[in-house]
């Protein structure tokens, strides 16, 4: 398998990254900040699924090779020509930008070192790389990329902090005590011993990785954690499934990463459910009252640079906790909150959490604001929150931040009421969308296009359509830039006359606006 980028394969992204909802399935070679570089196929096969798409991976190419893997090419600048041809032809046929084509009957066939697709900047992509997958073609997990390719990488991965926690006998889990680590220059941390309160202990790890001639702030490859002498938890980052993505939060502590703090909790209910993790025990540590429990993490990159962390745990005695009421991990739920129910399932929170329900109101609208936790909470399955009464369509079920600000929900409605599927415990509202979206015309362009900016202000873009003379024509759209563009080498054009050019922008809950302006070509 060769490199599918004829550069040094440097890395802004690498496999298994602790993402905001997912694991990173893939690795992510950067370009040096420009787009355009050729993208060939890594060994013989046949492209097999096409893509575009305005989010995720933009434009992307699906490559089936007969050793039984598929690789995949993402957020690409353009395709070749011959691949071109056929996905202008698709939309065309579709009218739709947004496209997702099985070719497999389309003897799109090359050979190893041909040039498929040029390298960009599309989709959900914060700046110019290539995303590069290997997946397993029968299953479709995802295969470690870096188990194909030897990066030049000697750098030890740097522990940050160790945090240690504690699960009540409600079973809800707290944080109990933090410790900052400086980093080692060989790797190896001496904790001494951390006083705790007795019961049972859970450990997380706050880890930063980095490869040679990079500072991209990468994941870890491989994380053990024995205590006394048994392993009671085991990471290897070589495989992953796409049915795993909702266990992200099992993995990852929350709170620290909206801190942009990768910490890696090596303990909870569910981890079981992960590729490539194994724990015993659910990684709990029993801690019992002056007992002392010797504890070793372990963690190596790819190449196999290691780090350590040695401690021990000593119990002190456990304050007594006030009993609470609490939703448990292992239960389904139907709640109700004036006027609003909420429809957990059993496996949705990945540990118990206090039950802290209750009703405020929103300063500006008036409206009840539903507060079904103290902090957001993660769920590792969707829940259903619906809020009765009588609500036209302009109506969202919106998550409200601390400050105010309102995101809204896919919402449905219905004569009973408003129901959306929920992924945390937060604070939910009622608000309402009456403004259309805003359409306006950027003009025409040196390099032969035009373009618009489309914008709504609450509910978002569902919907939008150019039309040149009464005809479907081709525009992309990027949100990122809330803009489209076409190009007046568009078929539908007609030169040396005054072309009618029409956008068409539709949000989420039916507001509609159209613009018509006239361009000669």
């Amino acid at each position: 398998m060769i490199k599918p980028i004829d550069r040094p394969v440097l890395l802004s992204g690498n496999f298994g990254e602790l993402r905001a909802t997912h694991f990173h399935s893939g690795i992510d070679i950067r370009t040096g900040g420009v787009e355009g570089l050729p993208v060939v196929c890594v060994k013989d096969g046949k492209v097999v699924r096409v893509s575009v798409s305005p989010t995720g991976y933009g434009q992307a190419l699906y490559v089936e090779h007969e050793d039984g893997t598929t690789t995949v090419y993402g957020h690409l600048q353009r395709f070749n020509a011959r691949i071109t041809a056929l996905v202008r032809q698709i939309q065309y046929e579709q009218e739709s930008f947004k496209i997702d084509e099985e070719v497999r009957d389309r003897q799109l066939i090359f050979h190893q070192g041909d040039t498929i697709a040029f390298s960009g900047n599309t989709g959900s992509s914060g700046g110019p790389h290539l995303h590069f997958e290997v997946r397993n073609t029968r299953s479709e997990h995802t295969l470690n990329p870096l188990l194909f390719y030897k990066i030049r990488d000697s750098r030890i991965p740097v522990v940050r902090g160790v945090y240690l926690y504690r699960e009540s006998a409600s079973g809800c889990v707290g944080l109990v005590r933090r410790v900052a680590l400086k980093q080692s220059v060989n790797g190896c941390y001496t904790l001494g011993q951390l006083n705790i309160p007795a019961g049972k202990i859970g450990i997380a790890v706050f880890i930063t990785d980095y490869m040679n001639d990079s500072w991209n702030k990468l994941g870890i490859y491989r994380l053990g954690v024995v205590a006394g002498k048994d392993t009671l938890f085991a990471m290897q980052m070589d495989s992953c499934s796409f049915d795993q993505t909702c266990f992200i939060n099992e993995i990852k502590d929350f709170d620290c990463y909206k801190k942009k703090e990768t910490v890696y909790r090596c303990f909870g209910n569910y981890q079981g459910q992960v590729m490539g993790v194994k724990n015993r025990n659910q990684g709990w540590i029993t801690v019992g009252e002056d007992s002392i429990v010797p504890v070793k993490i372990d963690l190596k990159d790819i190449n196999g640079n290691r780090a350590t962390v040695t401690l021990t745990l000593k119990g002190k005695e456990a304050p007594v906790q006030e009993e609470q009421e609490v939703l448990r991990y292992d239960r389904s739920y139907s709640l109700d909150l004036s006027g609003a129910t909420l429809d957990l399932e059993a496996g949705a929170l990945s540990a118990s959490v206090p039950k802290g329900m209750k009703i405020e109101k929103d300063t500006v609208s008036g409206r009840d604001i539903f507060v079904l936790s103290e902090k957001d909470v993660p769920l590792l399955k969707k829940a259903r929150l619906s809020v009765a009464g009588e609500f036209d369509r302009k109506a969202l079920i919106c998550e409200v931040d601390r400050a105010g600000r309102k995101y809204p929900l896919a919402t449905q409605w219905s004569e009973e009421g408003l129901v959306a599927e929920i992924g945390y415990l937060s604070r939910y509202t009622i608000a309402e969308d009456r403004q259309p979206p805003v359409i306006s015309f950027l003009g025409k362009f040196p390099d032969g296009s035009l373009k618009f900016k489309i914008k709504d202000d609450f509910s978002g873009i569902a919907t939008y359509r150019g039309e040149v003379n009464g005809r479907w024509c081709l525009f992309s759209y990027d949100p990122r830039y809330n803009l489209m563009r076409c190009s007046l080498k568009e078929p539908v054009f007609v030169s040396g006359q005054v072309n009618e050019v029409k956008v068409i922008v539709e949000d989420r809950v039916g507001n509609k606006n159209e613009l018509l302006v006239k361009v000669k070509k």
